[in-house]
């Protein structure tokens, strides 16, 4: 209609509109940088962004589920109020503010759901709140340790070992490798988590179990690895080199008894890793 044309036309409705939306801002972008892991007696940085416009900040708050233990209030004196004593989390006032949070020597305990609230002052009290996890981890202190696998392998045979991980918390993610390549799943069984229950750690044990083929030696050689990794923060492996045993063809051209070479019998490495099992 001619009324609808004017209206979308009126350089004084375009101007007020302009005006509305300039006006129209206020807290918004909240958002936190908080480790997914960090290594028990670390140090812990917890970041949260935002941007208030024109606004004024009024709090920012900290809970770990929910539970409140730092509060940032810049019209207070002091700005910061802690709330720690049940939860075992211990901030570093010198070096937290409005934006981080500084938590020192940090325990497997505090483990969980972070949040990070913010507040605007008045007349909006605008608020936003924003979580994400953070796990401490207990990392274990040795290698994946390889039980079974024999130094020297034929063709046919069946090659069946397991990878174990030291005791940490969480238990260690475990993988194993042939030649640098990522064993396929059915090769493996996966057993539950050991639990040591003294201590809250676990521990985590993968079987590799396959036929030996030619095409798993390079050069009459096999490369077998187990890696573990515990989130980024821990990464370690175990190899191990078996050579195909060839059986030797006498001079009458007779292959000799095959009883004449048994299977090697485990070194004293593999010995002292049955043991830990």
């Amino acid at each position: 209609t001619p009324a609808h044309s004017t209206l979308s036309h009126s350089p004084t409705l375009s101007l007020s509109l302009s005006l509305f939306a300039g006006l129209a801002v206020g807290l918004r972008n909240v958002n936190v940088r908080i480790p997914s892991a960090v290594k028990r007696g670390d140090n812990a940085l917890l970041i949260c962004n935002y941007d208030l416009e024109n606004e004024t900040l009024y709090a920012v708050k900290w809970y770990r589920g929910r539970r409140e233990f730092y509060r940032y209030t810049p019209k207070e004196n002091p700005a910061w109020k802690i709330f720690t004593k049940r939860n075992e989390i211990d901030v570093e006032t010198t070096q937290s503010n409005a934006s981080h949070v500084l938590l020192r020597n940090v325990p497997t305990s505090i483990s969980g759901k972070y949040a990070c609230e913010v507040s605007a002052d008045a007349p909006t009290f605008d608020t936003s709140l924003v979580t994400a996890d953070m796990e401490v981890v207990e990392l274990p202190t040795q290698r994946p340790i390889i039980t079974g696998i024999h130094s020297r392998y034929r063709l046919g045979d069946i090659m069946n070992g397991n990878c174990s991980s030291d005791y940490s918390k969480p238990a260690a993610n475990l993988t194993w490798w042939i030649n640098d390549i990522q064993v396929l799943p059915n090769y493996l069984r996966v057993y539950d988590v050991q639990r040591h229950l003294a201590e809250h750690l676990e521990s985590s044990v993968l079987e590799l179990n396959f036929v030996v083929t030619t095409h798993h030696f390079f050069k009459g050689r096999l490369k077998l690895k187990c890696s573990a990794r515990i989130h980024n923060i821990y990464a370690q492996e175990s190899e191990k080199l078996i050579e195909e045993d060839r059986p030797r063809i006498l001079a009458s051209g007779r292959s000799p008894d095959m009883n004449m070479y048994p299977f090697d019998h485990p070194s004293d490495n593999d010995l002292t890793n049955e043991q830990f099992l």
